[in-house]
């Protein structure tokens, strides 16, 4: 029951979208005064989403190639205000502003090795997988881990103050004969992810980093987000990871977008 087929335990947290973003050249006849009235309008909401306490935040930033203008991420506590703030910035942009595509995910905590011990411990008590005492078995324990610091913190990450530089990218397990991550043993995706743990935890004090699942949302089943004060860190982190054996015969990544925050007292002398 221990190597079952089963999917790791996991917690949730804030909802994600992360938005490009193009600052549309004036056309012909347009009035600047219109525009700056717009753009200032604009620069004002996204200054007030800055920090939104226990509803999330949302970050301005100037992105470093990759096609868009700029990035701009949000996390809130649910969808539906996650849809009405889309709406809000998709409408106060109008055709001064384009949206040119998104990424929506929620910020996700695996908990592969406590899944592994609880379907362990399981096997020794005699209980099945699926059964009324699991779910109990599961309910305890999610309760257990909420009430931790660093799970809130993992599930309701901030923008760190020193790291102003972002990367964002989303990543796929493969799925392919003979490379076939949800074919894996429970034990087996377990130790391969705390081997990708421990490389990652080397890197603490120079890369934060939010993971968000997005599989049945989005493309791609989770998204990465890092954040650093020197960007070359994102190259470091992702070179070294790209040695571990979860990445190096699993790991399947799309496109890589960087930028630099734009305070929010700074918004609206950039736009």
């Amino acid at each position: 029951m221990s190597d079952a087929l089963i999917p790791p335990l996991a917690l949730h947290g804030w909802y994600m979208l992360t938005q490009f973003v193009e600052i549309a050249a004036p056309l012909d006849g347009d009035d600047p005064a219109r525009r700056d009235r717009t753009l200032e309008k604009l620069a004002a909401l996204l200054s007030s989403w800055d920090d939104l306490g226990d509803d999330g935040w949302t970050g301005v930033y100037r992105m470093v190639g990759g096609g868009a203008d700029y990035m701009v991420v949000h996390l809130r506590p649910d969808p539906e205000r996650l849809g009405e703030d889309e709406r809000a910035l998709r409408h106060l942009a109008g055709e001064d502003v384009a949206v040119t595509g998104d990424y929506l995910s929620v910020v996700e905590l695996g908990l592969y090795g406590h899944t592994l011990g609880l379907a362990r411990r399981a096997e020794r008590e005699g209980v099945e997988i699926g059964s009324d005492d699991w779910h109990g078995m599961v309910d305890e324990l999610l309760r257990e881990q909420l009430e931790k610091d660093y799970t809130r913190h993992r599930l309701y990450p901030r923008q760190p103050g020193d790291m102003p530089w972002i990367c964002f990218y989303p990543m796929n397990k493969r799925r392919n004969v003979g490379q076939n991550w949800y074919s894996l043993g429970l034990g087996e995706r377990a130790r391969l992810m705390q081997e990708h743990g421990s490389t990652g935890r080397k890197y603490a004090g120079k890369v934060s980093q939010i993971i968000s699942g997005s599989v049945g949302f989005d493309t791609w089943e989770w998204a990465v987000t890092l954040f650093a004060a020197d960007p070359v860190q994102f190259k470091d982190l992702v070179t070294e990871m790209r040695y571990d054996e979860v990445t190096a015969v699993y790991g399947e990544f799309g496109d890589f977008w960087v930028g630099r925050r734009v305070p929010a007292d700074g918004i609206e002398a950039e736009l």
